[in-house]
């Protein structure tokens, strides 16, 4: 999961079936789609192991990396790999690509406030015809909404259309379904500033169509500190014919870690360790990357 909004980047996988199908690798996430308008940073590796279950049935757990390559502020581009298991081991690496503006990327003045961001990208590339080569090209555009210095959260936008073999777009009628909406909103972040969390927010999306990736759901994200968090919730299905054992829902929990090599750590001062925790209003929030 790789979060729009957050500090660090949200989910990345999609879906898989018991049987020939399987879960999708993706670039930055808001849970369960790409509608999110955030690049991973420049030099920051982003770790994630995600999984899906429920009372019938489970997608193979995704271990991935993304990281950005490009070091302007106006134009970024993330790639990433995801290692799908258990299952064989010809459909288990999957490959993405995202690129765009991201929001900010032309500072505080009147154009930049109000210009939002804009990514365009491929996901769930295999390299098993039919199987595994989704290749599912996606656009989006993403802005944060304000009242006055009071943020109210994040909406993105956008389509998707499967590149891939034919046979990975049928729904459980036949039909062949490529193309699809999808959206999502990323709540304020909260900021908690404890010994052991950081602060929480709140996501929903949704990717329309009766096909393998059509579906949704909604999550809380605990942010135990600014770069290791978990997202966990519910995620329901628009055609349950074609997910684990007919599930209509799955439950997910990802696991994220951003490692930022090009901060070093910050020097710790020579002393006796303090007795208690520091009291809340002692601990400097860390803005998000």
């Amino acid at each position: 999961m790789r979060h729009a909004g957050m500090a660090l980047s949200c989910t990345l996988v999609l879906l898989a079936t018991v049987t020939t199908r399987v879960a999708m690798a993706t670039p930055s996430t808001a849970l369960f789609t790409p509608a999110t308008a955030y690049l991973q940073p420049f030099a920051v590796p982003h770790i994630t192991y995600d999984t899906y279950f429920g009372n019938k049935g489970s997608y193979a757990i995704d271990t991935g990396l993304t990281m950005g390559l490009l070091p302007w502020k106006e134009f970024q581009l993330e790639v990433g790999f995801d290692f799908l298991f258990p299952g064989p081991v010809k459909n288990a690496i999957q490959f993405n690509a995202k690129l765009g503006i991201p929001e900010g990327a032309f500072g505080d003045g009147t154009f930049g406030r109000w210009f939002p961001g804009i990514t365009t990208g491929v996901y769930g590339i295999g390299i098993k015809k039919g199987v595994s080569d989704y290749d599912v090209w996606h656009a989006e555009i993403g802005k944060t909404f304000m009242a006055g210095e009071q943020s109210l959260g994040t909406i993105a936008a956008g389509a998707y259309y499967g590149l891939g073999s034919k046979a990975d777009w049928a729904g459980s009628d036949g039909t062949i379904r490529r193309v699809g909406f999808i959206g999502s909103y990323t709540s304020p972040d909260i900021p908690i500033n404890r010994p052991g969390l950081n602060k929480i927010n709140f996501v929903g999306d949704v990717q329309t169509g009766r096909n393998i990736i059509g579906g949704g759901g909604v999550a809380i994200g605990l942010y135990f500190t600014p770069a290791i968090d978990v997202l966990t919730g519910p995620i329901f299905f628009f055609d349950r014919d074609l997910q684990p054992g007919k599930s209509l829902m799955l439950w997910t929990v990802q696991v994220d870690v951003d490692i930022d090599f090009r901060r070093p750590p910050a020097p710790t001062a020579a002393g006796p360790a303090p007795s208690a925790p520091a009291p809340a209003d002692a601990v400097s929030p860390i803005p998000p990357t």
